[in-house]
């Protein structure tokens, strides 16, 4: 009696390794507006992941602008310290009476200039009308530049506006080497697909090692 010929079962498919996070400055992309928010007793940790989507910017060869009220918390030399190139960097200082209005306007005149690829905007906790985003919105689309927008908020308040596709809220954990990292929770994202970006990992000036 002849043996039953052995019949080569097809491999199971290998199950699917889950992606790796992206960094968050995959989501801070051309023609949106940004949101990058933190609770108003830790604007420190909106400010640092700012300045690395800044370095990241200029790394692929784009010029990017700061816009901040006078008196302002940037201050150059940590600017450096952090690898950015402050040759390839625009601070505008608004006066203090203009307000959020003033910041507003000062994007809206960089972003019809063609020539930045970032726009950073410092609203702090300032009381933010929604009549200019539109405007910034239409012309960051228009020239393919990236708009972000820096708050001084708690986690649960509403976004800047409607037209802010995607807020962001930046939360430090100190680690036990002296630095720290920053975890981006996500808090609205107009695209509809959920995102989970990569925690960015810092190192603290020498007084904190």
């Amino acid at each position: 009696m002849t043996a039953p010929a052995l019949r080569l079962l097809p491999s199971a498919p290998a199950t699917p390794a889950a992606p790796a996070p992206e960094p968050l400055y995959a989501q801070i992309t051309p023609g949106r507006l940004v949101e990058l928010s933190a609770a108003p007793h830790g604007p420190s940790v909106r400010t640092s992941t700012a300045v690395a989507l800044l370095r990241r910017v200029q790394r692929e060869g784009e010029t990017a602008a700061w816009i901040q009220l006078a008196g302002g918390s940037l201050f150059p030399p940590d600017l450096h310290d952090a690898g950015i190139d402050l040759q390839a960097l625009v601070v505008v200082h608004v006066p203090e009476d203009e307000g959020s209005a003033g910041l507003g306007r000062a994007a809206e005149l960089l972003l019809r200039s063609e020539a930045f690829g970032l726009v950073v905007v410092d609203l702090g906790s300032l009381p933010c009308r929604t009549a200019w985003h539109g405007r910034l919105l239409g012309l960051a689309r228009q020239h393919e530049s990236r708009v972000l927008l820096l708050t001084d908020k708690p986690a649960h308040a509403d976004s800047l506006g409607p037209l802010v596709g995607l807020r962001v809220q930046s939360v430090r954990e100190a680690r036990p080497d002296g630095g720290f990292c920053v975890e981006h929770q996500v808090l609205k994202n107009k695209a509809g697909v959920p995102v989970a970006p990569a925690e960015d990992r810092f190192v603290g000036p020498p007084g904190l090692r």
